[in-house]
């Protein structure tokens, strides 16, 4: 069976929520529970949204609040939850131990006694329907897994515009394999049915999604924290990343992994919402990433490119996740050369210390 067929009418759970009050049973009993999809002894991966290490409290990562209320519900019926995903840069134990203790997430593992993913190995794997990738290198820590809940957050991007539900499985390709990519697939159309492709290949049991605090703006790492105070669940992505964009007053069409998801025939005739609609609980104000002005002008404005600021500390992240090898730390400080920049944004995206703007060059 074609693994990027759509069914029709998904539901989506949607629900208000705060980090220190979470409902997580109400939100996903209209979806059968999640004695509905974990069963006693099996192994379910938290595929958590560690972009970079940083703390809860700047919306780049998932919440920890978050992750221990879906490890709690699997403990409680017997399943076997760990925590894992591969971040931006180099996938090595270092980068794990670093992102895991500045997210907050080590202390909730040892509070909770559940395993973090430090296998950094991946093997080979076809993509059967794939219209990019007809194989990829996925993270054996994934592979490894009887079931999948992913648990993105409602966060901006700024060569994505926006990434949810149907990026987050992105982090199943190991380390610095992201940036290849994105040196391979330059445009952003490419880009986004490459990761249609990668998620087809193991498509999460359940997405759980952290929008109490989303992130506007520069995102997926510079921008800033916006209190949305809502939790949606479903087993479909495409019908999630509708219904944020619905909330949101995004058009979705403007989104390219959703418009190449229409194009292939992935939206969903209906969607169902059996708690809250978006309607419901609309917010007004949401600023895209300065990259996306155009979707909410109608006018087109010129690229903006990757510029360092008086913040850089030559720390050299941005040189090493850089696809086309377009920056260097010179005198201590990152210098772009902007004949080989290719505008995918990945050291703005990774940059620890936000010293990287995207800025019109005249």
């Amino acid at each position: 069976m074609n693994p990027n067929h759509q069914v029709n009418n998904p539901m989506v759970s949607i629900q208000k929520n705060t980090y220190t009050n979470i409902d997580l049973e109400s939100l996903l009993n209209p979806l059968g529970g999640i004695q509905k999809y974990i069963k006693n002894d099996e192994r379910v991966l938290l595929k958590t949204n560690l972009l970079t290490p940083s703390t809860p409290e700047k919306a780049v990562v998932t919440h920890p609040a978050v992750i221990n209320a879906v490890a709690q519900a699997i403990l409680k019926i017997g399943g076997i939850p760990y925590i894992g995903d591969s971040p931006s840069g180099q996938f090595t134990k270092r980068r794990l131990e670093k992102t895991y203790e500045k997210a907050g997430v080590k202390d909730l593992a040892n509070k909770l006694g559940i395993e973090l993913n430090y296998d950094t190995s991946s093997q080979k794997v076809i993509i059967p329907h794939g219209k990019k990738l007809k194989k990829t290198n996925l993270c054996n820590f994934v592979l490894n897994a009887d079931k999948i809940i992913a648990l993105p957050k409602i966060k901006t991007h700024s060569f994505m515009i926006m990434t949810l539900a149907t990026k987050i499985m992105y982090g199943v390709i190991p380390g610095l394999t992201k940036a290849k990519y994105h040196s391979m697939f330059i445009r952003k159309t490419a880009f986004a049915d490459m990761l249609l492709d990668v998620l087809s290949v193991r498509k999460p049991d359940l997405i759980i999604m952290d929008g109490i605090v989303g992130m506007q703006g520069d995102g997926p790492s510079g921008g800033s924290p916006v209190n949305l105070e809502v939790l949606l669940a479903s087993e479909d992505a495409i019908a999630m990343d509708l219904a944020v964009c619905d909330i949101l007053g995004i058009e979705p069409i403007g989104i390219p992994t959703l418009r190449q998801a229409k194009i292939r025939k992935l939206w969903p005739s209906e969607i169902s919402y059996p708690l809250l609609s978006p309607a419901d609980i609309k917010y007004t104000g949401f600023l895209l990433p300065s990259t996306a002005d155009y979707l909410a002008t109608g006018r087109k404005k010129p690229n903006r490119s990757p510029v360092p600021t008086a913040k850089c500390t030559a720390c050299g992240q941005c040189e090493e996740i850089c696809p086309k090898r377009a920056i260097k730390i010179i005198n201590q400080k990152a210098q772009v050369d902007y004949t080989k920049c290719i505008l995918c944004y990945c050291c703005n995206e990774t940059c620890p210390y936000d010293a990287i703007n995207l800025e019109v060059i005249k």
